[in-house]
Formats: C-alpha cells, sequence, structure tokens
C-alpha cells in the first residue's frame, strides 16, 4: 500500500539560467501520512509525487537526475520501545504528465520509507532533485 499524499508544496526554484549546463535543480515539502503498525515491528511502505515541469529534450529513457529525500515532520501518537524513522532509498524512475507542445514534463519520484512502532508518524518529508536534460 502506497503512502498517501496529501501536498507537494515546491520551493522556489533556481532559475535554468544561473546553473551550469542546463541543470535544473528543484526543491520543496511533500506532505503525507504514514503511521507505523499496532504490533511494533518495521513497516515498510512507499511514497512517491512528482515534482516538476522540467525542461524534456524528448527522451524515451529514463531521465538523467537524482533525488535525495529526508525526513522533516516525524513523532509518535503515545508510548514507543525503540522507535526508528528512515528513508531507505530514492529514485527518479520516469518522466510523467509530459507535455510535448510546450517540451515539459514532470519527474516521478519514489522513495522508501521505514518505521517501527505502532504509534510512530511520519507527516512530512524534504526533497531536492537535481536533473540534467538529455
Amino acid at each position: 500500500m502506497a503512502i498517501s499524499v496529501t501536498a507537494v508544496n515546491p520551493n522556489q526554484t533556481i532559475p535554468p539560467g544561473l546553473a551550469q549546463g542546463g541543470l535544473q535543480i528543484l526543491s520543496g515539502i511533500v506532505q503525507c501520512v504514514f503511521r507505523g503498525e499496532g504490533d511494533g515491528g518495521v513497516a515498510r511502505d512507499t511514497l512517491t509525487f512528482t515534482v516538476g515541469p522540467v525542461k524534456f529534450s524528448g527522451s524515451s529513457g529514463p531521465p538523467v537526475a537524482s533525488c535525495t529525500v529526508s525526513l522533516a515532520s516525524f513523532g509518535f501518537d503515545g508510548p514507543v520501545n525503540y522507535p526508528l524513522w528512515a528513508v531507505d532509498s530514492t529514485e527518479v524512475p520516469s518522466f510523467v504528465n509530459v507535455d510535448r507542445g510546450s517540451g515539459t514534463a514532470d519527474l516521478e519520484v519514489v522513495a522508501n520509507l521505514a518505521l517501527r512502532g505502532g504509534m510512530g508518524l511520519v507527516l512530512r518529508v524534504n526533497y531536492i532533485l537535481f536533473y540534467v536534460p538529455s
């Protein structure tokens, strides 16, 4: 089951003319709801969201991009033993919402999160994404 996303709040982007070689840098906050399991085991789930738009070169392959996701708001709603909150991995696997007329697309970001403790929760994550049109 995927983690529910309630909002994606982008920060102001760095204008493409200021970055070298066409590099686009996007960052922001994703509001989400991820709760731990009642048995106290480690719960793992996937958070998927989109950022953009970015310049789209028409490439059919995966984007040349890298994204870092980190926890921004996490805690617990009651007693918890041995809590754990983690981002296990992130990737930018594909373009979505491609608009060939304007030459833009959004980037799909997939982050794998982990949480231990039945009362544990994650409410927000930060992201910073680096994209180079190929």
